[in-house]
């Protein structure tokens, strides 16, 4: 997968969502960010959390406008929606 710029802000998206879970605090934020080995691993996870959600949409049945979209297209598409959602 390329990096492109929605990709990259997508992967930043989840790890932000998986540093500090659903009722976390600042704490759960500090402890993440305080080791090489916990911000790789999130880095590796966001990623493969990307990959699956991309490859959800793509094989979403029709009519389905992001079949053949590139990545950057479609991490877009989820960054806008996540947008309208807050």
């Amino acid at each position: 997968m390329k990096w492109t710029q929605n990709v990259k802000k997508l992967i930043i998206i989840i790890m932000s969502r998986n540093a500090i879970p659903k009722n976390g605090c600042l704490y759960d934020g500090i402890k993440f960010l305080s080791s090489k080995e916990s911000i790789l691993s999130g880095v590796k996870k966001a990623e493969e959390e990307v990959k699956i959600y991309i490859e959800a949409i793509r094989n979403a049945k029709e009519p389905n406008q992001f079949k053949t979209a590139d990545d950057e297209t479609i991490c877009k598409e989820i960054i806008r929606q996540i947008d309208i959602k807050t």
